[in-house]
């Protein structure tokens, strides 16, 4: 008798969804999220794992996944603790005798698994292989013989083909009769349904639901065909899919993507735009499978390349950077949309990159960190890994990226619209570009303890100067 636990991860969605469908084959069924009391505290790179916006986008697609869960007389259990005992804890309970998941090229989510297994070792552990739009099986070679860069990647798999998304699970079986002896997490139903500021950023609604209007809508409109043209612009919600946010939680799945692209494709036109779109998709699937293959290294200040870059941590000029304080207009408000919305542009995620390495000679993971607490459509594979790519440390064969700012302003903000819409208009700009380091470097604490650094980084938030893919 399958005693199954579903454990809900990257994966908020009833259509496509081969775990849930594996899941529906057995006898009893619990589904579970796990809320990790680790998201919400502060890291060794000052930024938590999981922040507001990204957090109440969340909540709402978990309240979405749960109605539709309803509908097949299951319910969502929503729990908050440690992923680990949790697990451990229910398998216990409710003796389970299979545990299914999502597999997610995620360095703390494997190792968890395996120690899960190493406590249960009667459970049987599946890994469901659907957040890529490739499964591993139908790559042409081992993962450790993955192609050393995405141009080779993506002839390589020019000929693979892709596999159909499958339709919405029609029914599962019972619950278990008991209710979960661990802390539930309760949503109400009008709980986060929207994100950003309406005035100024863009507007996410979390959810399946959501995402699938959206993908429709975007489908629907002539955006595909121009995609090419607007993908760099700095502003402007029809000048890229938007689709991240939804697509990373699994509110929506890379193949339903893929499915639209192939039938406007058919039914409108197929053009450069149109392959860029699905090349968008390959990028995204070679992250993926970078992280499956280098797993920690893809965290690591040497990254791939096993080569230190010349950086270190100035605590002024990171906090600066994060509060959109630098002596660079266009920085500062690209940061500043960052910090009010939750989303920033592809482009303007290069152009504050390259200054934090490049400009600022600040340690990368600081900015991939600050990344990951503050975007709504934060993934692992793809934060991570852009990151190393602009730092030159990960994939890229060029070494890094250095973005001119002067010239990306000339370019994509020549009549500083978009500086107008996001700095601050009390900004005295002219004043910042004489101060970068307000004092010397010999002045800052000798003592290295994160406490005394922390309250270093910290004491600047009160201080005159705060605020009340590559080409």
């Amino acid at each position: 008798m399958k005693r199954t636990l579903y454990w809900v991860t990257k994966d908020l969605r009833i259509a496509d969804n081969a775990a849930l469908q594996l899941a529906s084959q057995s006898n009893e069924l619990i589904c579970v999220y796990i809320i990790d009391k680790k998201w919400f505290q502060i890291n060794k790179f000052q930024s938590k794992p999981l922040g507001e916006k990204r957090w109440q986008f969340l909540q709402a697609s978990l309240n979405d996944l749960n109605q539709s869960l309803s509908t097949l007389e299951q319910k969502l259990y929503i729990v908050y603790g440690d992923t680990l005992s949790t697990l451990g804890s229910l398998c216990e309970q409710f003796k389970i005798t299979d545990l299914i998941t999502t597999k997610v090229p995620g360095t703390d989510e494997n190792s968890l698994l395996s120690k899960l297994h190493t406590l249960n070792p009667e459970l049987t552990i599946n890994q469901v292989d659907q957040f890529t739009l490739f499964t591993e099986n139908a790559l042409p070679f081992e993962i450790n013989n993955l192609p050393a860069s995405y141009s080779k990647f993506r002839k390589v798999m020019s000929s693979i083909a892709i596999q159909q998304p499958s339709s919405a699970v029609k029914a599962l079986p019972c619950m278990f009769q008991a209710t979960p002896s661990v802390t539930l997490y309760q949503l109400e139903p009008s709980q986060a349904s929207t994100i950003g500021r309406p005035e100024q950023g863009h507007i996410f609604k979390g959810g399946e639901q959501q995402g699938l209007k959206h993908l429709k809508q975007y489908f629907a409109s002539e955006n595909p065909s121009v995609y090419k043209e607007v993908r760099n612009s700095l502003d402007g919600w029809e000048n890229s899919t938007k689709l991240s946010p939804w697509i990373n939680y699994g509110c929506l799945s890379v193949r339903q993507v893929m499915q639209h692209i192939k039938h406007y494709e058919q039914t409108v036109e197929s053009n450069k735009s149109t392959e860029s779109l699905y090349l968008e998709l390959l990028w995204r699937d070679y992250f993926q499978w970078v992280h499956f293959k280098v797993d920690a290294k893809m965290y690591q200040f040497k990254g791939l390349v096993g080569s230190a870059p010349l950086t270190t941590f100035y605590p002024e000029r990171f906090k600066k950077w994060c509060l959109g304080k630098t002596p660079y207009p266009l920085v500062n408000a690209c940061m500043n949309e960052l910090r009010h919305s939750g989303y920033l542009s592809n482009r303007g995620r290069q152009i504050v990159a390259s200054c934090l390495v490049n400009e600022l000679s600040v340690d990368w993971r600081y900015g991939a960190a600050w990344f990951e607490e503050q975007l709504i459509d934060y993934d692992a594979a793809i934060n991570w890994g852009n990151w190393q790519y602009i730092a030159g440390v990960g994939v890229d064969p060029r070494g890094g990226r250095h973005f001119n700012i002067k010239k990306q302003t000339n370019t994509h903000d020549l009549n500083g619209d978009y500086q107008a819409k996001w700095l601050d208009k009390s900004s005295n700009t002219a004043y910042l570009d004489q101060i970068l380091d307000s004092v010397d470097a010999s002045d800052w604490p000798i003592s290295s303890d994160s406490a005394t650094i922390s309250s270093a980084v910290n004491a600047l938030t009160t201080s005159s100067f705060s605020r009340n893919n590559v080409k």
